[in-house]
């Protein structure tokens, strides 16, 4: 399965530690393709404990665009993935945490076709702008480095606002602070 990663999840170093803290297996997130997800923006609408902050969500926008990575997934590491953000299925199949995720077509950047993919997005979130802080905003841009995006990509990854905030607490299972 397609995996589109746009937030906290582009940096392998905190999914790893996480998974390390929670005892998963890390899922291969240094193998990203860069890729484009048309007509969403990137936003700091959910508030989370962990980080402090705002942390990344996408919204619909057409005529906008986000960068993030593509990586091909078991069922398994997406479960794992899922755990993370605090995405919950009850017995019927419905999403009942707060993160849902969503089928979006990416576009991989240089060559290659269009892919169907899934991501995550937040469920019930305000529309305000909740900054993140510096700390989150720079595992996001460390995420950028190294999946390749562009430098347009950072400039406007630093075109948010920020607050100084505090270090992350330690994760906890399903915190939306590991959100995106």
């Amino acid at each position: 399965m397609w995996y589109f990663a746009y937030g906290s999840n582009l940096n392998t170093r905190a999914v790893a530690e996480w998974c390390r803290h929670f005892g998963h297996k890390q899922p291969p997130l240094k193998t990203g393709r860069p890729a484009v997800l048309d007509n969403y923006r990137l936003c700091f609408p959910i508030y989370s404990d962990f980080w402090g902050g705002g942390v990344a969500d996408i919204t619909y926008d057409a005529g906008k665009y986000v960068m993030g990575a593509l990586f091909d997934l078991t069922d398994a590491e997406m479960a794992v993935l899922d755990t993370k953000v605090g995405r919950s299925v009850d017995a019927t199949g419905r999403e009942t945490g707060i993160v849902k995720r969503i089928d979006v077509r990416v576009s991989p950047l240089g060559k290659g076709a269009p892919s169907d993919a899934v991501t995550y997005t937040g469920v019930s979130v305000e529309k305000q702008h909740i900054p993140p802080t510096r700390h989150y905003m720079d595992l996001l841009i460390q995420g950028l480095y190294t999946h390749g995006l562009s430098m347009m990509w950072l400039a406007y990854l630093q075109s948010f606002s920020t607050q100084a905030g505090r270090t992350s607490r330690s994760p906890s299972s399903g915190d939306a602070a590991a959100k995106l």
